[in-house]
This record gives structure tokens, sequence and C-alpha cells, in this order.
């Protein structure tokens, strides 16, 4: 094998949980480091050597009781420039602080229920929903409730890489968006569409001059065709009034992440605080935040607890926090004030 095929062949952490599977004696977390790691080398195009793991694995998979391995497949890629369209997450992200209003834990929990009993339903001529639509404002859980079902049902989170996806070249985007689809019927996954409103956007646009047509109408067969057993799809969209109502349709069910109510906002910050001494009125603070989304308390509160550390304070003030607050809300109202005027 020449040294440049042996170039990066597995990270230090991949050896590391690798390692760490075989000392325990866990074949099922041992299995599926190796599977990550073939799949990786698909994806470099170290095919032999692909081949050679794959054949390595499968005479383990022989051992008595070992579960059958899923199916792998490439990474699909632009076929200009070879980029990506697809960035796998093979261990989904921690979701142990993820915060949903009761209504949307409610929907969440019976995707899960249903998943779990597809017998079930079939016995009775039903099947399970594969689809799913995120909708609300930026940073209110929408990804990290895609890497919560991931971690439900043991699998990888697919997040669809839009830059790579979207080409200007006439038709590359249809076929682009073929391969993603391809991919997550073979391989089985969660296929996190963020941003959906790029590609699925209203067909009514008086500036399109064709191609978003097309690449709406592409998307929607496509849709129309996912019936993968194994994987879901999941839409998560900002903007969901942008989207085409055709594809409102397409999904099994629509949920919404709203804007923290003041009890989830009441428990993100003491799950955030983490033992940090606070002094000053918690429900002051709660009432503070209101409009704030999850990813911006998160940065409100690690700003002034960072402050506190480097200032050698023994605990963290409301009033600390409320100075972090209020450059945040300047940022944000200048940045209001900056897209207003290229609006005009």
């Amino acid at each position: 094998m020449s040294r440049a095929g042996n170039d990066e062949i597995m990270d230090v952490d991949s050896l590391r949980r690798l390692f760490r599977a075989f000392r325990d004696g866990n074949e099922v977390a041992f299995r599926k480091v190796a599977e990550s790691v073939i799949a990786d080398q698909l994806a470099s195009n170290h095919h032999q050597l692909a081949k050679e793991l794959r054949a390595a694995l499968g005479d383990i998979s022989k051992s008595p009781g070992h579960r059958t391995a899923e199916p792998l497949t490439a990474l699909t890629r632009e076929r200009r420039n070879g980029e990506q369209l697809l960035t796998i997450y093979h261990e989904p992200a921690s979701t142990e602080h993820l915060c949903l209003e009761d209504s949307t834990r409610q929907r969440i929990d019976r995707f899960i229920n249903e998943r779990r009993n597809t017998r079930k339903l079939a016995s009775h001529g039903y099947a399970p929903k594969s689809k799913l639509l995120f909708w609300g404002p930026p940073g209110c859980g929408k990804t990290l409730t895609a890497h919560f079902l991931a971690n439900q049902f043991g699998l990888k989170v697919g997040v669809v890489r839009l830059n790579a996806l979207i080409s200007s070249f006439l038709g590359d985007t249809a076929a682009h968006l073929q391969q993603v689809f391809d991919a997550a019927q073979s391989t089985p996954m969660v296929l996190l569409f963020d941003e959906i409103d790029s590609v699925a956007k209203t067909r009514d646009d008086s500036r399109d001059v064709g191609e978003l047509k097309r690449v709406v109408n592409s998307f929607l067969q496509a849709m129309d065709t996912f019936s993968a057993r194994d994987s879901f799809l999941i839409g998560a969209s900002n903007h969901q009034y942008l989207l085409d109502p055709a594809i409102w349709r397409r999904f099994d069910d629509v949920i919404l992440f709203p804007t923290p109510s003041p009890k989830l906002r009441r428990d993100y910050i003491r799950h955030q605080l983490n033992g940090v001494t606070l002094k000053g009125s918690l429900e002051t603070l709660v009432k503070k935040t209101a409009g704030l989304s999850f990813a911006q308390m998160e940065q409100l509160l690690v700003e002034a607890i960072k402050s506190m550390i480097l200032d050698d304070r023994g605990e963290l003030t409301t009033q600390q926090i409320f100075a972090e607050l209020r450059y945040m809300q300047d940022m944000m109202a200048a940045v209001d004030r900056e897209r207003t005027v290229k609006d005009e």
C-alpha cells in the first residue's frame, strides 16, 4: 500500500473509541466505529482499503449472536469539484440539555412511539411517520432534536450541505438532490435538511427565472419516492412561510419550535449555571430574557460566566448578565438596521 494511502487512515478519536469498545467487549459499539471508519475510507476514495476492512469485519460478523451490519455507501459528492453533499455525524451530539415545550415534546414522543411500533401499525394497514418538518425561530432546538431522534434509534445524522447541493449549472442541483436521497435510501440515517427553504422556496417568486421551479419540482419528486425503511427525513426552517405549499403536504407532521416559555427559560438557565452561584433574582432574569432563543441564552450566560472567571469573582450577579444582555440587544438592533437599509 502506498504511503499516500496510509495518510489519515483513521483519526485518533476513532482509534480511541475502537480500542475502548474492544476493551469493554462491546461488539455493537466496536462494529459501529469500524463501519464509520469504512465509510470514511469510501468517502476518501480509498476503495481497496475499504473493501479489505469490510472483508475483515465480515469475518467478525460470523460470530454467534452478532447482528448483521447495515449497508454502507460512499458519501455523495458534487460531480464537478468533488465536494461532499452530506456531512455524516456517526455519533449524534449529546442532547442532555434539550428543552422542549410540552406541545412540541408530545409530537416528538408520538413520532418515536410510531417508529417503535411499526409492526403494530402495519398489522392495521398503516405506516409510521418518516418525514418531519421542524419550523420556528433559529436557536430553539430544531437541529438538537434531530440529533435526539437519531440517538433514540441508533442512527447517524446526515446533514445536507446546501452550499454543495445548490449549483449554478442547469440540472446539477436536481442530480445532487437525488444523490442525497439515494444515500439515505441505502444507508440508515436521519437525513437533515437545515434551512430547507433554500431548496423548497415557493414557486410564486416573480424574480425567479425558472431554475428555482425546477429545483422545487425535483425536491417534490425525490420526497415522493423516498421510502427508506430505517431512515427518516427532517426538514428545518426558520422561514416556514417561504416554503412552497406543495412541500408542506409532503411531510407527515409539522412541528413548531417556539421561543422558550418562562418555564423553559427558567429550567434552561438553571441547567446552564450548573453549580455557579447566582446573586440576584432568577425570576427577574427569566423575565429579562423573554424572546431569546436557547442559543442566545447560552451565549449570554457563557459570556457572563467567563467574565466572572477572568475577574476572579466567586459569584455571578444578574447585573453582570444584564450588561451582556444589553450588548447583545444593541448588536441585534444594529443588524436589523443594516438589513432594513439593504432591503430599501
